[in-house]
């Protein structure tokens, strides 16, 4: 086992932090426990006095003792109060359970393993995180809430590993999982869930979740090894600036504003879905970044006074070194798009296939493969500076009338308007 300095460099900001302790509920201190608490202290003496049966610890306070470099198993907390900072700091934890608990301050229960969180609560700048060697990390119908929607007063759960939340509550806290984090059937407003980088990267699935608020995933130190988001409905999703090794994935999605602005994914894919805005941003994606995307089946929000749906960049027309790597492909099929920004796209194939588009910016493109087909534009369409090495354009579908092209500088065929 490795194991980092706690919290990562936050540790200073304990102090103050344990508002949470305000009432123990007059609960007996673990210190009083007798028997318990010697094995607790010493796990030989309890292998010899009861074996491995599990040991029930019923309505302790854990506070003003210190447990540390300790291997503790087979444990069960019932209407446990955890107070302090530093006091426990365990090598490992294993096949333990944590139900109807409290927790205020700074726990390190080392590497924990079969270890599940049931109906716990956490409040403030409250910290229990798992080490590298975490797994089978489980928190279910578990409440985590900050007190300040400033992220530098937010407390943290989870693990430098893997962990899961199932049917927890949230907000204005960190949830995470370093290389494994599972949000499922949760309920969260403003959560930082960014995987931080130094850990390799992390596979992340939101499954049946409502997402209010922000969710954090952003940033250049932010690493995953792929995003699945499924069955959810989101407020706003922010992976600006983030690396994402493999997909993102997001399918029955109803959501907010998504700023998908990565700077690398293997692919993005997005069906059968419903985006809708914030009133002013629906969705951007950096194009440049993305190896391959595939919009299927989706309804974007907005008018033609919001800001365009973004699907653009990659080409750059003032400098060859502002080139990204080619992308393979965009699709985009089936989905209604107000307003359309797919300009300075650098890919080897763009398809554009049975959509409502108003207005469609696909300026300053450089393009090896160009189809477009049973798609309807039916406001402005502009192609000015791109060019396609082969090309498939197809317009006819629904009325062109008062539709404004702009083709300037452009190789783009398009039919006569009496065929059209």
């Amino acid at each position: 086992m490795r194991r980092r300095g706690f919290l990562g460099g936050v540790a200073t900001m304990a102090g103050g932090a344990f508002s949470y302790a305000e009432s123990s509920m007059n609960k007996t201190n673990i210190k009083s426990f007798g028997k318990i608490y010697s094995h607790l202290q010493d796990p030989a003496l309890r292998t010899k006095d009861i074996g491995d049966s599990v040991l029930v610890i019923d309505g302790a306070e854990f506070s003003g003792v210190n447990f540390a470099d300790l291997i503790w198993r087979n444990l069960r907390f019932v209407n446990c109060d955890f107070i302090g900072a530093y006091e426990i700091k365990l090598e490992r934890l294993e096949q333990s359970l944590f139900e109807n608990c409290r927790f205020g301050g700074i726990h390190s229960f080392g590497d924990m393993v079969d270890v599940k969180f049931l109906r716990c609560q956490a409040r403030g700048r409250t910290f229990i995180q798992g080490q590298s060697d975490s797994k089978n990390l489980v928190f279910e119908k578990c409440s985590f809430v900050g007190k300040s929607s400033e992220p530098n007063e937010w407390g943290s759960v989870g693990s430098y590993a893997q962990a899961t939340f199932m049917a927890c509550e949230a907000k204005w806290f960190n949830l995470r999982g370093h290389s494994k984090l599972d949000l499922v059937d949760c309920s969260i407003e403003d959560v930082n869930a960014v995987p931080w980088h130094e850990h390799g990267g992390s596979h992340v699935f939101i499954d049946k979740c409502k997402l209010r608020g922000t969710l954090d995933l952003s940033g250049g130190g932010s690493l995953l090894l792929s995003l699945t988001v499924q069955d959810t409905v989101l407020e706003n999703l922010d992976l600006r600036d983030a690396t994402v090794k493999g997909d993102v994935t997001m399918e029955r999605i109803k959501g907010g504003y998504i700023n998908a602005y990565v700077r690398q994914a293997g692919g993005l894919r997005i069906r059968n879905s419903q985006i809708l805005g914030n009133g002013r941003k629906i969705f951007e994606a950096y194009a440049g970044g993305i190896q391959s995307i595939e919009i299927d089946t989706v309804v974007f929000g907005g008018d033609l006074s919001s800001e365009p749906v973004t699907i653009a960049g990659g080409f750059s027309l003032k400098s060859a070194d502002r080139i990204s790597n080619i992308s393979q492909s965009i699709d985009i099929r089936n989905s209604t798009i107000p307003t359309l920004d797919a300009s300075y796209l650098h890919t080897q194939r763009l398809v554009l296939q049975d959509n409502q588009i108003m207005r469609a910016n696909m300026s300053n493109s450089r393009v090896a493969d160009l189809e477009i087909s049973g798609t309807r534009i039916t406001g402005k369409l502009d192609f000015h500076g791109t060019q396609a090495t082969q090309q498939k354009v197809d317009l006819s579908a629904g009325s062109t009338f008062g539709r404004v092209d702009q083709m300037d500088g452009s190789n783009i065929r398009l039919q006569p308007r009496s065929t059209r």
